[in-house]
């Protein structure tokens, strides 16, 4: 039996494989409903394929809790895994791989399923989401050539054209992702993920006006989309108005973005990342980072990517809550020390444990000191997780480090190096006034 995708699965059963359709679709699409596979599971738990895709949507949380029930239903699948097809398989030891941290051999195996099936675009889409964790920018030429391979099978899919657009423009190829972008939200208006990338195209080409109005005019179809896109969406209107200096209109979007799912990672880092850049603008928030701290559990002392330590570390310094932050810091210290000799030890130990100890220091006025840290390694700030345009983050911060130090001609060539998108914007004639 095939799914309306067109790709085999062992159940015999059609309430079934329509629930992996709608589990595909959801995911695919962005949309609200992806937790409907947690209901189909309750009667079904013999099914390798519903186990899998309910163990994928807990990993999304990221924190020791969702993990542990992607863990559940994982083992639950294993049980069943003899009767599978390969694809199911494949997916199987993809999220097994995913939920264990090792996000390349993830990719890996993802990579291997989608040459054997170019019309998984969900397979696809949890690649992108891996790729995200290990730095998209870092991983652009990857996603796009796994995008490209799979483009004949899915030109008609809007969603499918989303995604490969988003690839193009983290590889620079800007004007081809603008046209694939247009090409999906006029087959589909609700392309939310095609919307984002015309946010990334507008934002880096310097286009700031223009992106602003394109986005706002989207905004109305997000309504019906997956809250935590929505929001990233809004977040990404902020920045327009961010270039602008306009401290009125990013405040008026700050509750859309974070405060309707606070307890979510995702939201979190959205809002602490806002937050942080009106900071870099010169537009401080006092309160904002003590509001967001009191929703941040035990999310600070896990590591799932550097991205979202050295954003808790910001989070918690600004709120003034100093032992909290330096359990922060000291979690990655012993989560890097007792990771095995190779590559994930090496990110840990030599490039996001400095980022987090560089933001420590940024944010106790000790420019100098973020400074030296940072020096050596800010040309690897894609790697620590996150996008281009969430990864300007850092560049931004470095950026202030210098300009608070005096280094003005050094600025002005790391800004036109990393940052040329703002070039005549209030907020390059704020950072050199």
């Amino acid at each position: 039996m095939d799914t309306r995708f067109g790709l085999p699965v062992s159940t015999s059963s059609m309430e079934i494989v329509a629930a992996l359709d709608h589990f595909h679709h959801q995911i695919i699409a962005s949309g609200p409903a992806a937790n409907d596979i947690l209901s189909t599971v309750e009667n079904n738990p013999q099914e390798v394929l519903v186990q899998v895709y309910c163990a994928a949507f807990y990993l999304y949380g990221q924190n020791s809790e969702s993990t542990a029930l992607a863990r559940t239903h994982l083992l639950q699948a294993e049980k069943y895994l003899s009767g599978a097809n390969l694809r199911e398989q494949l997916l199987f030891e993809a999220v097994k791989n995913w939920m264990n941290l090792d996000y390349d051999a993830a990719i890996i195996v993802l990579t291997a399923l989608i040459r054997l099936y170019p019309r998984d675009t969900l397979a696809l889409k949890f690649s992108e989401w891996l790729f995200y964790c290990t730095g998209q920018a870092y991983q652009a030429k990857r996603y796009l050539a796994l995008c490209e391979s799979m483009v004949n099978e899915n030109k008609a899919d809007p969603h499918f054209l989303a995604m490969y657009s988003f690839a193009l423009e983290l590889s620079g190829h800007l004007t081809r992702a603008c046209a694939v972008a247009q090409e999906a939200v006029a087959i589909e208006r609700v392309s939310p993920w095609a919307h984002h990338t015309l946010a990334h195209y507008y934002l880096n080409t310097n286009q700031i006006e223009s992106g602003r109005k394109h986005l706002e005019d989207f905004k109305p179809t997000w309504d019906s989309i997956l809250p935590l896109l929505k929001g990233h969406n809004t977040w990404h209107i902020a920045l327009f108005y961010l270039a602008m200096r306009d401290e009125e209109q990013v405040m008026l979007l700050f509750p859309q973005i974070f405060g309707p799912l606070p307890d979510l990672c995702t939201e979190q880092l959205d809002g602490i990342s806002l937050l942080w850049r009106l900071e870099l603008a010169g537009l401080p928030q006092a309160y904002g980072t003590t509001y967001i701290a009191e929703y941040l559990d035990n999310y600070p002392y896990e590591q799932y990517t550097g991205f979202n330590n050295i954003h808790y570390i910001y989070c918690l310094a600004r709120a003034e809550q100093e032992a909290q932050v330096q359990r922060a810091i000291q979690s990655v210290m012993d989560y890097a020390r007792n990771l095995p000799q190779g590559k994930s030890h090496s990110l840990w130990q030599h490039i996001i444990l400095p980022f987090c100890q560089a933001t420590y220091a940024y944010t106790q006025d000790n420019y100098d000191r973020a400074h030296q840290i940072l020096a050596p390694i800010i040309m690897k700030f894609n790697q620590l997780g996150g996008s281009d345009a969430q990864g300007e983050l850092f560049t931004q911060t470095y950026l202030t480090c210098l300009l608070k130090l005096h280094k003005k001609d050094e600025a002005r060539k790391f800004f036109l190096q990393y940052l040329p998108h703002y070039r005549g914007t209030a907020l390059e004639s704020y950072w050199f006034q």
